[in-house]
């Protein structure tokens, strides 16, 4: 499902990169804002990353992320130098069975060690050569293994790349991407990995041509030929397009939680904000982001917590984390201390209600607007304290609400497979209702 856009500097009407990104995992996979302060002198020489430990190096950027609990990289972050990574998992064929680096490791290594768009782009091709890609993406299961898609975007310029096992193939952008779970890159791009069209030729993958196509190569056969994926790649291309260039933030906000139905439990493709019902959908967004990257200013906006349409985005810097750094706690299941656990139990109460609160989406929505145009004025030290006070203040008002639904009882018709999955998982989370 698609799940990351962009706008590049070259076709937004400022001149900025505008970035927005859903991350959609397991529900109850609980997803932490963390920032990483940067570093000069390393004497480390060795790295332990999600499943590997590669070589390290002594300088590093500071960097926001935006990752599950239990991984050591992310799957969206900016860093200080203004470069902003999404990746997205998709199913190639040429996959390796070893464990490696994952797409959240590369994520996390690129926006460490790269100080533009383009440098990132190196260092992810240049690692994933090296040390392949391969290991758990998901928290508990082995078995799931997947290739990585990203995103890489700067003040100046948007690269997109796809990869499949130690190969890859990018292309720079110059008006609006949005990932796709799939390969999409035909034989247009501008780079790719080193002997890509002799390797696909020796797999009987290509047949002899100066420029292998690459999705048709790498690409899983049965992902190809399904069309859902593209046609809600067209479909949110159709849709950025569209956003006003006036108020382009507050648009990009509301893009990610673009859902058909008037109730969560109703599900359709074109949705973008995703709810987890069983079988027919086992992902869920579990965290948000947008960000707008010039090259005098840097704003990052994000949820901290799922359902980005039952939640406020805050306001999140280098200096101004969400919450307290939680590495080591075990998040499996419900925990007190965290932002997106405390939340969780918010946004069930909604969801599981017989209709949404309108009073609180109301609320919301103005606080969104009143924030996105009170930032907008500020600059230097008085930016910092307006996103500071912005920030607690969107907190407070969240938990203010948890004290008022948390003890809604109003709950939809035990019968309804929604209502029975929800209840369920909220046994498996320790979450009472």
């Amino acid at each position: 499902m698609v799940s990351t856009l962009v706008i590049s500097p070259a076709s937004s009407p400022d001149g900025a990169a505008y970035f927005a990104r859903n991350s959609n995992r397991d529900p109850g996979e609980c997803q932490l804002v963390v920032t990483i302060p940067a570093v000069e002198r390393d004497s480390n020489t060795l790295l332990k990353c999600t499943h590997i430990t590669i070589s390290q190096v002594p300088h590093r950027f500071g960097v926001l992320l935006h990752k599950p609990w239990w991984c050591w990289g992310g799957d969206t972050g900016a860093n200080e130098k203004g470069v902003v990574i999404g990746g997205e998992s998709i199913a190639t064929r040429d996959h390796e069975s070893e464990s490696g680096l994952i797409g959240p490791d590369l994520v996390r290594l690129g926006l460490e060690r790269g100080g533009t768009a383009e440098e990132a782009l190196g260092v992810i091709t240049a690692l994933l050569q090296t040390h392949g890609q391969g290991g758990a993406c998901r928290l508990g299961d082995r078995s799931v293994g997947c290739d990585s898609s990203f995103i890489l975007a700067d003040a100046n310029e948007v690269w997109l790349l796809e990869t499949a096992g130690r190969h890859w193939a990018a292309k720079r952008i110059q008006a609006m991407a949005v990932l796709s779970s799939r390969l999409t890159l035909a034989t247009d791009y501008d780079r790719s990995s080193y002997a890509l069209t002799q390797y696909a030729q020796l797999k009987g993958w290509s047949g002899r041509r100066e420029n292998v196509h690459f999705a048709a190569a790498f690409g899983q056969q049965s992902r190809l030929r399904s069309t859902d994926d593209r046609w809600h790649r067209d479909f949110m291309l159709d849709k950025l397009a569209r956003l006003d260039s006036e108020r382009l933030v507050f648009d990009l906000l509301n893009l990610l939680r673009l859902r058909k139905g008037t109730h969560p439990r109703w599900r359709s493709k074109s949705d973008m904000a995703l709810y987890a019902s069983g079988m027919s959908r086992s992902s869920q967004t579990s965290g948000s982001m947008v960000a707008r990257v010039s090259a005098r200013r840097r704003d990052f906006f994000l949820t901290g917590t799922s359902a980005p349409d039952l939640s406020v985005f805050k306001p999140v810097y280098f200096s101004l984390p969400l919450e307290a750094d939680l590495a080591g706690v075990d998040l499996s299941r419900y925990h007190a201390d965290s932002l997106w656990w405390r939340q969780e139990t918010l946004h069930r109460a909604m969801f599981l209600a017989s209709r949404l609160d309108t009073q609180y989406l109301k609320e919301r929505d103005e606080l969104e607007k009143s924030m996105i145009v009170d930032l907008a004025a500020q600059k230097g030290r008085q930016l910092a304290q307006a996103r500071r006070s912005i920030q607690q203040n969107l907190l407070e008002w969240e938990a203010s609400w948890s004290d008022r639904l948390a003890t809604s009882k109003s709950l939809l018709h035990t019968c309804h497979p929604f209502t029975r999955f929800w209840k369920r998982q909220n046994r498996r989370d320790g979450i009472t209702l």
